[in-house]
Parts: C-alpha cells; structure tokens; sequence
C-alpha cells in the first residue's frame, strides 16, 4: 500500500461524474438536439414503399446468391424439403425488401427537434448571490409530468426531462442534495469570474469548474482537492488534443 493517508475517490471515478455534469450544463445552457418519432407518418411511408425498393443487377445477383446459399443450408440441416426451394428463396426476398422499406420509414418519420435552452436556470445557477435554497427551488422545475403512452391504447402520467437534458440525468437530484457545497465553490477564488460577455469560452471553464466541485462533494472531497484530482483540460479539449482528432499523416516511402 502507498505511503500516505488514502484517497476517498478514484480520479478516474470523479472525472466521469464531472464529465456528465458538465455536458449536462452545457445542455441547459445551450440546448439539444431530441427526435421525435411520428408513427402514423412511418405506417404511412412503409405502405407507399411497397414495390418502389430497386436492386441493381449487381445487388440482385448477390442477394440471389446468398438467398441460395441460405436454402441449401436448410435444407441439408433438414428445417425444410427440397419441394419447399423456390417458396423459401421467394420469401427471403421479401424479407430483404421489407427491411429495407422499415428502415426507410423509420428514418422519414424521426424528426430532430431543436429543444432551446434555459438562460434562467443558468442564470440562477451561476448567480453569485444564489443560495441553496434558491437551488433546491430551481432544480424542483427540472422534471414535469407528461402522459406517455406505455402500450397501445394504454396512457399513464410520467415524469420527463423539463430542461433540455437526457432522461435520467442525476444533476438536478445532486445540486439539491449538494447545494451547500455547490454555492460554496461558487464563491471558491479559483472560479472563473471574468464576464462572459468579454470572454465566452469563459462560461465553459465555470460549468468545468462546478462539475469537479460537485463530482468531488458526491464522495466529501473539497473542490480543491477534486479539481485537482480531475484536472483542468475540459472533456473537447482532451480530444481535440488526442491522436483520433488529428488529420492522418500520409504515408511517405522511404527512399534507402
């Protein structure tokens, strides 16, 4: 065991937490892309599809050939009879072309929907005179009842995002059960306090900085100490600085 008195949280394990956060608050402020997915828009595309799917001569004899081979494999493990050939190549036929025309569908009837931010959730959240009270308020608006339907014919009331962040996201849960230690690092001297308005990227190091304070109070670390732990470089940053977002190189031949 390493000298020294133990750590009560994994780096690691406080980066991931940090890195939800911070997209999560990203998202409040910035806003997220969702997709809606229109069922009777899909049925109505799948009908209209029926005979309109085309195979080049090409595509047609290769799915021939697969269609084929697939038979005779059937056939030789005996889950069907010789007579049964040409029924079951026509059938597998069929099958190919109604994927293709449910995957079509399912792509005409999903619609992206732009779900715009919320400028005064951020501004309460950022808010030197905030308290924890007034985010515990504030994170009391961060779900809101919907009805949805569980099954067909079937309604139910459930609870859904209010602010544009993925379903499920455990942030507003923390700020209201940490929001003592939130305000705090707020007021923290490391906290990036120059004005947005003169330096945007600035409001990006803030959600960084709160992401890792918070990350930290989930396991009673100080934010010094999870800041520290966790790091400075922003989640964009580390891959913007990684082998995978660079141009390959080309390959040059040696010349002996």
């Amino acid at each position: 065991m390493p000298a020294g008195r133990p750590r009560k949280a994994d780096p690691g394990t406080l980066y991931t937490l940090a890195h939800q956060f911070y997209w999560d608050l990203r998202a409040i402020a910035e806003g997220r892309d969702r997709f809606k997915f229109d069922q009777s828009e899909y049925e109505r595309l799948f009908a209209q599809s029926e005979g309109m799917i085309g195979y080049s001569p090409q595509e047609k004899a290769k799915l021939q050939r697969r269609n084929e081979a697939q038979v005779d494999r059937e056939i030789r493990a005996e889950r069907l009879r010789p007579t049964q050939r040409q029924n079951r190549i026509r059938e597998l036929e069929r099958e190919n072309t109604r994927v293709i025309r449910e995957y079509l569908a399912q792509e005409g009837a999903t619609k992206k929907i732009k779900v715009p931010g919320e400028p005064n959730v951020v501004k309460a959240l950022l808010s030197p005179d905030t308290t924890p009270e007034r985010i515990r308020e504030v994170c009391k608006g961060a779900l809101m009842k919907r009805r949805a339907e569980i099954k067909p014919g079937v309604f139910e009331e459930i609870d859904g995002p209010a602010w544009p962040f993925p379903a499920g996201s455990p942030l507003p849960n923390y700020l209201s059960q940490f929001a003592e230690e939130y305000v705090e690092a707020l007021h923290d001297r490391r906290f990036p306090r120059c004005e947005v308005s003169k330096r945007p990227s600035n409001r990006l190091k803030q959600f960084w900085f709160l992401s890792r304070a918070l990350a930290g109070a989930l396991y009673g670390v100080r934010t010094r100490t999870a800041i520290n732990l966790v790091g400075s470089q922003r989640p964009e940053e580390i891959f913007y600085g990684s082998r995978q977002a660079k141009t390959p190189r080309k390959r040059v031949r040696r010349k002996y």
